[in-house]
């Protein structure tokens, strides 16, 4: 990588980020709030806003924020805190698609004031471990890494010519907008499944023999201990018609229970919209030796303990869990198409058991004796049909964002070295 004569500090601006506390953070209220967390997600874009300021801030907003607080097309916002080393410095290119938008202050603000750098370049070059190597040095803390805003305008910048910059972000761009266009599609088919398993199995609107709505068209309903039910359903406890499995970490005093080639989840994996990747990795030694277990692909994960308490998804790998985490395996009469939405529905009356002083949790032992209504084989096969090609292919395209990713990850470095180069169009 050759470097130019400029560092971050001669071609933009740096703000902080909003100061506002935690308390004040809700999800119900109107301005955006880019929290710092979202940012490990790695998005390019940020399209996705998780928290809104709440009405005590908003109601004398446009006094409280200053105007470059205010996140603009084009603007960047790094991460300056986390308690994890490599999440310092990731970033995203804010397209502010939805008017005024603020980030909170664990965040700084890159406003660039220079037509000899692309936006969009820069971005990309933030995610490249050129630049993550020369911010390190100025990292502080222990437990807590940060990173104070006046040194990262100390930042190199590459010496490449604006008009290759902004072919380099044109084509790495192409994939993001790939990957972003898969994330879109997953979020749509997600919001049909659900809306597929409240319509049959909470409104008991599923097609009955004319294929017209059950209850609609009055269904026979009979009462049981849930409430009334479509005849021929039946309450069960998760325990007597699905297999749960409890997980368990092998020994970290033992080197060779790990980095083996066996997957391993911990809780916190759990907050994937579907893990496709495992945290880390354990030998068949540390499998043997521990209380965890191997749980096929399509096993649906709860997390039972902590701040991810309440957590679900759905495995789209075999992989071993730790003891925070409760599988829920399919069986030849039950499919995970069922097991994985109905968990997510019913996780507010699970958690409602939740034992614990400052750590709350629930255990093995309230899912498995949790009641649900049972519907009948035949109409959990004609559910099974339509849904599981939905979830094949939002697993589909996953695995497809996770390798456009890597593509891009690997020729990122070489494009902005020159290894590798992209032809300029006239």
């Amino acid at each position: 990588m050759n470097y130019s004569n400029y560092v971050l500090g001669d071609i933009a601006d740096t703000f902080r980020g909003l100061p506002i506390p935690r308390a004040r953070v809700s999800v119900e209220n109107e301005i955006p709030y880019l929290h710092y967390g979202d940012i490990y997600k790695k998005y390019n874009y940020y399209f996705e806003l998780s928290k809104h300021i709440n009405d005590v801030i908003k109601i004398c907003a446009d006094e409280k924020i200053k105007k470059y607080q205010y996140l603009n097309t084009g603007d960047v916002v790094i991460n300056l805190t986390s308690e994890n080393y490599k999440d310092l410095g990731k970033s995203v290119f804010i397209r502010n698609d939805n008017g005024k938008l603020v980030s909170g202050m664990e965040t700084t603000i890159i406003k660039f004031n220079s037509d000899l750098f692309d936006p969009l370049f820069l971005k990309y070059y933030f995610d490249t471990q050129y630049f993550y190597n020369d911010i390190m040095q100025y990292v502080r803390g222990m437990k807590v890494f940060r990173v104070n805003p006046k040194d990262l305008l100390r930042a190199k910048l590459p010496d490449i010519h604006i008009s290759e910059q902004r072919e380099i972000a044109k084509y790495i761009k192409s994939l993001d907008d790939k990957i972003e266009i898969n994330i879109k599609i997953n979020k749509n088919l997600e919001e049909m499944a659900h809306a597929i398993y409240k319509s049959w199995f909470v409104d008991f609107e599923f097609p009955d023999e004319d294929g017209e709505p059950y209850k609609f068209s009055d269904g026979e309903m009979v009462e049981s201990e849930l409430g009334f039910i479509p005849k021929g359903w039946e309450v069960k406890v998760i325990g007597d018609i699905i297999e749960t499995t409890l997980g368990g970490t092998p020994s970290r005093k033992k080197k060779e229970y790990w980095n083996g080639e066996i997957n391993w989840i911990n809780s916190g994996k759990i907050n994937d919209f579907r893990i496709i990747l495992p945290s880390e990795k354990i030998t068949d030694l540390g499998l043997s030796k521990s209380s965890t277990k191997i749980l096929p692909k399509k096993t649906t994960v709860l997390a039972i303990t902590g701040a991810t308490l309440g957590q679900t998804s759905l495995l789209e790998i075999d992989s071993c869990t730790n003891q925070s985490v409760i599988g829920l395996i399919e069986n030849n009469k039950i499919s995970y198409t069922f097991i994985f939405p109905m968990i997510q529905y019913e996780i507010n009356n699970l958690i409602s058991r939740q034992t614990g002083g400052a750590q709350q949790h629930i255990n093995k032992n309230d899912v498995n004796s949790f009641k649900i209504i049972l519907p009948n084989l035949k109409i959990l096969n004609s559910h099974n049909k339509i849904i599981r090609e939905v979830y094949e292919k939002i697993a589909e395209n996953l695995f497809e964002n996770k390798a456009l990713s890597d593509i891009r990850d690997t020729l990122l470095p070489k494009l902005m070295s020159g290894e590798i180069i992209v032809p300029i169009e006239e």
